[in-house]
């Protein structure tokens, strides 16, 4: 019964292989978000790469705006480039469905081959067989994988850490760095006015000096003036 699939060895090599890279596709999708959600539990010290750019951009926009807005729409946009390959795993769940729907294509083409070559209904059973198969196979990988669902929990996990850990840490760096920097300033102007200060006492000090060598001098020239006058 089985003999009709090597009749067609093209059409079922595709069938095969569309159906293969369908549950694949899936199957990807799956481990990277399950690996993520397992790394955002203990975000502080994470070794997913991807979730180290979303640390870094968070900061990154925060210290540049003073304050996160939206961390919503930052873990939305941010999971929307989540890529495998560069291929975005948004795309990659529309990937697997086209290669289903391929190979579906495929076993329907091989049927209608089939019957025009003229085999019977009973001959063409084995492509019902892999038509329904492959399909309930594919939900049943979909259903188990449920990428959708691990990106809600991705999202979940990502909102909570950035919001209520990680930005009250960047505004406590923050307002640290500005007490430094106030701190720094003021050092920096008492040195400052020190000198100025020290600066300044010089010619004052110079300044009393000279009046007092100048009237003794004309004291001097005065009792000489006299002494001729008497003389």
């Amino acid at each position: 019964m089985f003999i009709i699939l090597f009749e067609h060895k093209i059409l079922t090599g595709l069938i095969a292989f569309f159906l293969f890279f369908s549950i694949i596709c899936q199957m990807i999708s799956g481990i990277i978000y399950y690996r993520m959600i397992s790394q955002s539990d203990h975000m502080s010290d994470t070794k997913n790469k991807q979730l180290k750019q979303c640390k870094e951009k968070y900061a990154s926009y925060y210290k540049l705006n003073g304050k996160m807005v939206n961390t919503d729409v930052f873990v939305d946009k941010f999971l929307q480039k989540v890529c495998f390959a560069q291929i975005k795993l948004t795309r990659l769940d529309h990937i697997s469905g086209q290669f289903m729907m391929l190979s579906v294509l495929m076993t329907g083409l091989s049927i209608c081959l089939s019957l025009a070559s003229g085999s019977t209904i009973f001959q063409i059973i084995p492509y019902y067989l892999i038509s329904i198969l492959g399909l309930y196979l594919y939900f049943s990988i979909t259903g188990i994988v449920d990428a959708q669902e691990k990106r809600k929990i991705l999202k979940t996990n990502l909102t909570d850490y950035l919001e209520n850990h990680y930005a009250p840490r960047l505004e406590t760096e923050k307002e640290n760095a500005m007490e430094e920097g106030i701190k720094k300033r003021e050092k920096y102007v008492k040195e400052f006015l020190g000198e100025k200060m020290t600066e300044e006492k010089v010619p004052e000090e110079t300044f009393k000096k000279e009046p007092e060598s100048a009237v003794s001098g004309y004291q001097d020239e005065l009792e000489d003036l006299l002494e001729e006058f008497f003389a």
